[in-house]
């Protein structure tokens, strides 16, 4: 593919060489360039696609893409199209390159600090049961037909999603749910992508490493709604209001509480399920889901609301969702025990009081509450998480998650002063198999142990980037089995 035809809709691009040579691919990698490649130099926060411009050269490429002023005569016979910004020219460059797929679909995206994915998991089992061919890109797994792909983050970075997308065009898709991360947001990923509906799910502390305010991680939430035809938005979130003033395409709010358009009634939550009743296409309906919790009821408001706009019949509906199983997400481990384990991926401090006092209003007997809190990310939710289990659960278990650069101790203590306001019985364990071992060895029965914070991960990292297996419900498991049958009762 000639140059000048992917580069042609780059705005504001300052050309230095030929333009009529012919591409093999794009990369922002270095590390995978090969003859005649394109290599678009991102600036990320730890490292500056500028610094491997030698290298790509050196492997092949044939045009770099910066917005850094190089200076040509140090790079002979290479083209030089210097950009503004380099996310949205790797955005458009890579739609171009692989035909545009993201028009041949209908888009649905999800944003939002909980509920994305089982949000996202809901929407494709319905629109799956109503006939129609659907992909799902989310933070778990990136899904289509029979291909399965674990997903490395929430949202990929621009080339990658383009590629995706591309492949699910090939395999005859033709919806795409996608959750769209804040990040992914503010990083131009998803630059140039056009969504029938958009999901606002709820907002809470969350990322502020990364975004610095309250006020700024909701801006970048907005951001999915100037991509929308038609938005869907959480009635009964604090930030909706707001949120609805920056919204300019048309609005729907789902809820328990202030929602005006979808909503549900007679709601019941036991340790296996949750049931309620609402209307859809006029008809009231009882629709039961074995997900747990009250916040399973917003998630399928807002897949049952996108999923009629979309045209999906209520026996559709209830057969996907009464099937509905999300890794990771309230996730019941069979033990054979007298007593419950469930893996959830609660890993702030609104998840964590939300699962916690879900499971409250219904468990019989204690609450084991095993976590603990990423190293390298915002510290200010530490001390608060720990509050929240010491109040909310009999007993904490502190332990590491994915402890990085920093030092285990240091986070567990952290987590501890905010267990220490509170009345709660707790103990630190830094090795996060033992501290399990641990909480299920001190269940009585009609206990439930909740592991939280890593859910469908199936890895711990530690330093300098290194990762163990770590496989949660295989951990759970593999305890069980070497416990004795009977229990205390």
């Amino acid at each position: 593919m000639l140059l000048q035809y992917l580069i042609e809709n780059l705005t504001d691009k300052v050309i230095t060489g030929d333009t009529n040579i012919d591409i093999n691919k794009i990369e922002y990698n270095s590390q995978k360039i090969e003859q005649n490649d394109i290599f678009v130099a991102i600036k990320g926060y730890k490292e500056d696609g500028n610094d491997y411009i030698k290298e790509a050269v050196e492997k092949g490429a044939v045009c770099i893409v910066t917005e850094d002023n190089l200076d040509a005569s140090k790079l002979p016979n290479i083209t030089i199209v210097r950009v503004q910004n380099s996310r949205i020219a790797l955005s458009l460059i890579a739609s171009k390159y692989y035909d545009f797929p993201a028009r041949k679909l209908k888009l649905i995206g999800i944003t939002g600090t909980k509920g994305k994915t089982t949000t996202a998991y809901m929407i494709r089992d319905i629109l799956n049961a109503s006939g129609k061919k659907t992909g799902m890109i989310g933070t778990i797994y990136n899904t289509y037909g029979n291909v399965c792909i674990e997903a490395s983050r929430t949202s990929p970075e621009s080339l990658d999603l383009q590629k995706l997308l591309k492949d699910m065009v090939d395999a005859q898709m033709e919806y795409v749910v996608m959750e769209v991360s804040s990040h992914s947001l503010v990083l131009d990923r998803v630059y140039g992508l056009h969504f029938a509906i958009g999901i606002f799910t709820n907002l809470s502390q969350e990322h502020l490493d990364f975004h610095g305010t309250m006020d700024n991680y909701l801006l970048a939430k907005s951001k999915l709604f100037e991509m929308c035809d038609f938005a869907l938005v959480n009635g009964d979130d604090i930030h909706t209001p707001r949120l609805k003033k920056m919204i300019k395409c048309k609005t729907a709010t789902f809820g328990l509480d202030n929602a005006v358009n979808i909503t549900a009634s007679d709601v019941r939550i036991n340790n296996n399920n949750v049931e309620f009743k609402m209307y859809v296409n006029k008809m009231l309906e009882t629709i039961v889901i074995n997900i747990p919790g009250r916040f399973t009821v917003y998630n399928a408001l807002a897949a049952i609301g996108t999923c009629s706009l979309l045209g999906a019949q209520m026996d559709a509906i209830l057969l996907a969702l009464s099937n509905i199983k999300v890794p990771g997400r309230s996730e019941i481990i069979d033990v054979q025990k007298t007593f419950t384990v469930m893996v959830d991926y609660a890993h702030n401090p609104s998840s964590l009081e939300a699962i916690l006092s879900s499971i409250k209003k219904y468990v019989k007997g204690r609450i084991i509450c095993v976590f603990g809190c990423g190293g390298n990310r915002d510290k200010e939710k530490r001390p608060m998480m720990g509050e929240i289990s010491g109040r909310l659960a009999d007993f904490t278990v502190i332990t590491t998650d994915n402890p990085r650069n920093e030092d285990p101790s240091i986070i567990m203590k952290e987590i501890e002063d905010g267990v220490k306001k509170t009345k709660g019985l707790y103990k630190i364990i830094e090795n996060r198999k033992d501290a399990i071992a641990f909480a299920m060895r001190i269940a009585w029965k009609n206990d439930l142990v909740l592991i939280a914070g890593k859910g469908h991960e199936t890895y711990q990292e530690l330093k300098n980037g290194k990762r163990i297996d770590f496989d949660e419900r295989k951990v759970v498991k593999d305890i069980a089995d070497k416990m004795p049958d009977k229990n205390i009762e």
